[in-house]
């Protein structure tokens, strides 16, 4: 059997975790309350988007895919190089 002095320790403890608990819980509430937020900003954005902000947003990924291909290109033409100083040659 536990003495008095040993549960009031361990009740101690249990109420130090909840404590714990209980700050953890509030602040997972505020970041879900934040990602609510802002997605029904954004799709209050997306729904209420004109043409004009619909063709420069297409506009602006085309451009970030050409220059993300450049990159690919580049990156696998570094990596061809390589297989060939590793092998001797392809």
């Amino acid at each position: 059997m536990s003495t008095e002095k040993e549960m009031r320790k361990e009740i101690k403890e249990l109420k130090k975790e909840v404590e714990e608990l209980k700050i953890r819980e509030k602040l997972y509430l505020e970041r879900l309350e934040n990602a609510h937020d802002k997605n029904h900003k954004l799709r209050h954005e997306k729904i209420h988007m004109t043409v004009d902000e619909v063709v420069a947003m297409q506009k602006a990924r085309a451009d970030y895919e050409s220059e993300h291909i450049r990159d690919k290109e580049f990156v696998d033409a570094y990596e061809k190089q390589q297989e060939v100083k590793i092998n001797g040659a392809l």
